[in-house]
């Protein structure tokens, strides 16, 4: 409570182990707080975590370590934000690596990100690090994990860099080496996450975007029918599409959530 009063409402409530936004809620007062923590009640096994809520555009930091040397750094846009999403159903989540790395907005984490790792004492491995961009242009890390990132992104990595980063973690842990690949392309992914509840029973427009945007697909897991409805921001299935021009990426992850819609019920 003595956090609440100090930094002020809204707040992020969320568990300490856990990924993909499971269980994490805004708070926007005393009540929601008081209610949150009777559904949740903290414990020595049952570990909560309150944060300051922090607005502005959301971005991921890879990157690839090793003895304490950080040899790569990957940057992903989020849109929008995972709270948003989980929060409003009918939101469509997409990501985008973009091919050039060198943009004013990224200079900030390419700074504070090597640092914080630093600070943790990370070694030799894989991290995946959520920041954001603030209104009025400063950052905010809210979160590191010492691994790879999920949601496809290792794949994504995999794509953009055209190096497999699965077998380049299997080396790096295993072996304390690591091949620095050059970024070759553009990268994005589209999760489809169903309307409605219950199990998937249509999917609509996936002909029509194989047909618009076929040429930029190189991975797919389509949603069946009959498939469990998500509890998670990732959907029932997700698109991975790929060019040099991240603007034609951009471009295509809009096209395709504007076309692929998928029915629960």
């Amino acid at each position: 409570m003595h956090f609440a009063h100090e930094v002020g409402f809204p707040l992020v409530a969320k568990p300490v182990a856990g990924a993909g936004a499971r269980n994490t809620a805004r708070l926007e007062d005393q009540a929601q707080l008081e209610s949150w923590l009777r559904s949740y009640p903290p414990s020595e096994q049952q570990e909560l975590m309150l944060e300051e809520f922090v607005t502005g555009r959301e971005f991921s930091f890879d990157t690839v370590s090793i003895r304490g040397r950080h040899l790569l750094h990957s940057i992903t846009e989020y849109f929008p934000t995972p709270l948003e999403v989980m929060e409003n159903p009918w939101i469509q989540w997409c990501v985008l690596l973009r091919k050039d790395l060198d943009r004013p907005e990224y200079a900030p984490i390419f700074d504070a990100g090597p640092r914080a790792l630093d600070a943790l004492g990370m070694h030799t491995g894989i991290t995946h690090m959520e920041w954001f961009s603030r209104p009025d242009a400063s950052i905010a890390i809210s979160e590191v994990a010492a691994r790879p990132p999920g949601a496809q992104f290792t794949s994504l990595l995999s794509y953009a860099y055209d190096h497999d980063f699965y077998r380049g973690w299997a080396e790096l842990v295993c072996c304390d080496r690591f091949e620095v690949p050059k970024r070759r392309y553009a990268v994005g992914a589209a999760f489809l996450r169903g309307q409605g509840r219950g199990r998937v029973q249509r999917i609509h427009g996936i002909e029509e975007a194989r047909r618009e945007l076929g040429d930029l697909v190189v991975e797919a897991k389509l949603p069946r029918s009959g498939q469990a409805g998500a509890s998670s921001y990732e959907g029932e299935g997700y698109v991975i599409l790929r060019d040099e021009d991240s603007a034609k990426v951009e471009a295509a992850l809009a096209r395709l959530i504007r076309t692929i819609r998928v029915e629960l019920g």
